[in-house]
C-alpha cells in the first residue's frame, strides 16, 4: 500500500472538551480472512462498541485515537481474529517528513492495519470447526457432543465453545439493531 496523507474531518480545528489531549490516529482496517467480522473499539472503561461489521477482504478507513483499543471478533461465532498476532490493535500515529527538502515538516500517514485469523493448533481448529457445524447443522447440539465417544475433555471444549458462540450472537445481535 502507498503511503496515504491522512486528512482529517475537523479542517484544522482544535480537539476540544473530552477529546483534548487525544491524539489523532488514522488507520485503514483491512479484513484478509475470509469470514465476516464485527470491529469493536474500547475508551476508557473497558467497555466493548460495535463500530462496524466488515465482509472478507473489505477494506474501511478509519480515524480513531491512541487512546482507543481495537478489537475484531467473527460475526457468526465471536471469535477474536488478530493484528500482528494480537488479540488487541492499539494504534500508534504514524508520521513522515512532507517532502524531501524540509525533513522537520511531518504530515499524518494513514496505516494499513491487516486483521488475520489467530494461529491456533490443530486441536483448536477441530474444536472450532465441530462447534461451528454443530451450531449449523443441529437443534439440539449439546445432546449430540454428549454422544459423542470422544474424551470428556473434548467434551468441555465443545461445550464451552458452543456457550461462547451462542452468547456472542445474543449479545452482537443486541448491539447490531441499535
Amino acid at each position: 500500500m502507498a503511503l496515504q496523507i491522512a486528512q482529517n474531518n475537523r479542517d484544522g480545528q482544535q480537539l476540544v472538551g473530552a477529546d483534548q489531549g487525544k491524539v489523532e490516529v488514522y488507520v485503514l482496517f483491512a479484513n484478509t480472512t475470509y469470514r465476516t467480522l464485527d470491529l469493536y473499539w474500547v475508551c476508557e472503561r473497558d467497555r466493548e462498541n460495535m463500530y462496524l461489521t466488515l465482509k472478507p477482504f473489505e477494506e474501511v478507513r478509519v480515524n480513531t485515537f491512541t487512546t482507543h483499543s481495537w478489537l475484531f471478533r467473527d460475526y457468526y461465532t465471536g471469535e477474536r481474529m488478530h493484528v500482528r498476532s494480537q488479540r488487541i490493535f492499539q494504534p500508534i500515529r504514524v508520521r513522515v517528513p512532507k517532502n524531501q527538502q524540509s525533513p522537520d515538516q511531518l504530515v499524518d500517514v494513514r496505516s494499513e492495519v491487516l486483521i488475520h485469523f489467530p494461529l491456533r493448533s490443530l486441536r483448536e481448529n477441530c474444536l472450532w470447526l465441530v462447534a461451528r457445524w454443530l451450531i449449523r447443522t443441529s437443534n439440539a447440539p449439546r445432546r449430540i457432543i454428549h454422544g459423542y465417544h470422544i474424551p470428556s475433555t473434548l467434551k468441555q471444549q465443545l461445550l464451552t465453545l458452543l456457550t461462547c458462540i451462542e452468547s456472542y450472537s445474543r449479545v452482537a445481535g443486541t448491539r447490531r439493531r441499535r
